[in-house]
């Protein structure tokens, strides 16, 4: 169905069309069938590639004809790179698994209607994060942090209007009617002011431009406390069986404002924990700290699902940055084609930071003033440094100072660069995923392995525990395996290991219960050798005893990993991937 089939309704819209679904929980719900099916990365970049018009008769035409062309290199250029793939795949699994929760076939999903969602937005969730209809929700959520001129707002933009239908009708599904219109995706701006119900009234406004439904005047209008605003929003998200929610701009909450910040952020929980409803908070670095305070408190104050992907400028020896600006400076309107060098490149990388708009702004500028200054029309580095010193002025200085390593001002400057060392506490403290690329993933390597070697030694612990009866000696055997293949080996390896070093010990022990020392462990032979023995304590002769497992599973003609197989002591891989997941 195209725009002009439905008048005066904006977006795509489409008839449904249900495909086949590999995973069991997307089987049998229409909202998930009649998603479009996964693209490869070929087809990606092929949708989202776009260049303005090159060919090389334009190179001929006169300087203000040729000016106009290099005046497109900003709105039309967008080339995809491997990391954008990498957050469609993210979106698209967002919004197939927002949608497992919200199966219009299932009886739970219609008794949310019939039960009303202001009494299952008063009850909350039990322990098992089930509403009061019995409901357990799947949305994730996500805040997509970055630099400014990095690109964010557009790359999910491109994604989701070329990528995605905004609106799925659906007439019947498996025999059975179903009259329900499905908006996969909304995209609504954080209001400057803060204010949950200002942000409401746009949410309304955009609905009914894409619906046709008349929502503004029923709710837009209407007073009330922000519990009232949430309750009416959730019952508004319900009905157009909303995918996935975009809010843009997410830096402009700010405490500044009385309530905003904190109102905001309930809301947007809100959203995500009561309904299902999949969230992308995209933001400058102001927006990093968004969740700090909830960190601090408890983590029942964050979304479910929460996630942050933060990203800095590119690095000068990347493979991203090389490809981009190679792809960028063959958009030369000029006589003659210069051809791009290393020189070039380092130079345009350094007045430029490696941000991509920034980039594109001073090509343009080059390209222009080489053009104007007529001659041969070669772009020199001598050209690249004059406009960049005069074009660019209002960032040189903020670049310069960053370069030195001016510790002040990193403290003005949250839009190029965060505080580094609150950003390393912040990465340490969250107990939600944080994914860092570009110039900060190097810049803070070092806190991002200890963060990981946390969260594996957490594991590791735990796996042990279910072996030895001491906390302590399951702290001993989980530090003794990470160090032993440096932080770097398969997890379920790992996990394999603790065992095999628990049966060691026991083995070589006898009578004795499970006492780990301090030894250093070889890593030469790939196998952890057997442990000096610990103060011998009375035995303990109860059948599922390890070593006794052990004993008869060699009486038997099994080996270790056999007979602890057999006893479920040691788990198959998918078993022990969902106790690390």
């Amino acid at each position: 169905m195209s725009n002009e089939q439905i008048a005066g309704l904006n977006g795509t819209h489409i008839y449904a069309k249900y495909n086949e679904q590999v995973i069991p929980k997307n089987q049998g719900n229409p909202f998930i069938e009649a998603l479009p099916e996964r693209i490869d990365l070929s087809t990606f970049i092929d949708a989202l590639y776009s260049v303005p018009p090159l060919d090389s008769k334009y190179n001929n035409l006169c300087v203000e004809d040729r000016l106009e062309f290099v005046q497109q290199i900003r709105p039309d250029f967008w080339l995809p790179l491997p990391s954008h793939y990498e957050k469609y795949r993210n979106l698209y699994s967002m919004i197939k698994i927002g949608y497992q929760s919200r199966n219009p076939m299932h009886a739970i999903f219609n008794r949310q209607f019939a039960i009303g969602w202001e009494e299952i937005f008063k009850a909350g969730t039990d322990e098992k994060a089930a509403n009061l209809a019995g409901n357990m929700h799947t949305a994730q959520s996500l805040a997509e942090i970055a630099i400014n001129g990095y690109g964010k707002t557009q790359m999910y933009e491109r994604m989701l209007t070329r990528l995605f239908p905004q609106v799925i009708h659906h007439k019947e599904y498996q025999g059975r009617m179903l009259t329900q219109s499905q908006l996969v995706w909304l995209k609504v701006e954080c209001p400057y002011n803060k204010s949950v119900g200002t942000f409401c009234k746009s949410f309304y406004a955009e609905v009914d431009k894409l619906l046709g439904t008349k929502f503004y005047e029923k709710f837009a209008e209407k007073p009330g406390t922000i519990d009232k605003l949430v309750i009416r929003m959730i019952k508004t998200v319900a009905q157009i069986n909303l995918g996935v929610l975009v809010i843009d701009e997410i830096q402009r909450i700010q405490k500044a404002y009385s309530g905003g910040e904190d109102n905001m952020i309930d809301f947007i929980t809100q959203l995500v924990n009561t309904l299902g409803v999949p969230v992308i908070l995209i933001g400058s670095f102001k927006a990093l700290y968004l969740f700090k305070d909830s960190l601090a408190n408890t983590r029942k104050c964050l979304p479910n699902g929460y996630a942050e992907n933060i990203s800095g400028y590119m690095l000068e020896d990347s493979w991203e940055w090389n490809h981009f600006i190679e792809n960028l400076w063959d958009l030369q309107y000029t006589k003659t084609y210069t051809e791009i060098t290393q020189e070039i490149k380092d130079l345009m990388h350094y007045y430029s930071m490696g941000i991509p708009d920034i980039a594109v702004k001073l090509f343009m500028h080059v390209q222009s003033r080489t053009i104007v200054n007529g001659g041969d029309e070669r772009i020199r580095l001598s050209d690249i440094r004059e406009v960049a010193e005069r074009s660019l002025n209002m960032v040189q200085p903020i670049f310069n100072r960053i370069r030195t390593g001016d510790p002040s001002a990193y403290k003005d400057l949250d839009d190029i660069k965060p505080d580094w060392v609150p950003l390393n506490g912040y990465i340490k403290e969250a107990s939600h995923r944080i994914t860092v690329h570009g110039s900060l993933a190097e810049e803070h390597a070092r806190v991002l392995q200890e963060k990981r070697r946390e969260e594996i030694l957490a594991k590791l612990t735990e796996f042990a525990l279910q072996l030895v009866h001491s906390a302590t000696d399951a702290e001993v055997i989980a530090n003794k395996v990470y160090d032993a293949s440096s932080g770097m080996g398969d997890i379920a390896l790992m996990f394999g290991q603790i065992a095999r070093l628990v049966v060691d010990n026991a083995e070589n022990m006898g009578s004795s219960t499970h006492v780990v020392t301090n030894n250093n462990i070889k890593t030469s032979t790939g196998i952890l050798p057997k442990k000096k023995v610990g103060k011998k304590l009375k035995p303990v002769s109860k059948p599922d005893d390890i070593r006794n497992v052990v004993q008869v599973g060699h009486s038997k003609g099994l080996t270790t990993e056999e007979a602890l197989e057999e006893k479920g002591y040691i788990r198959g891989v998918d078993e022990l991937l969902d106790i690390i997941s």
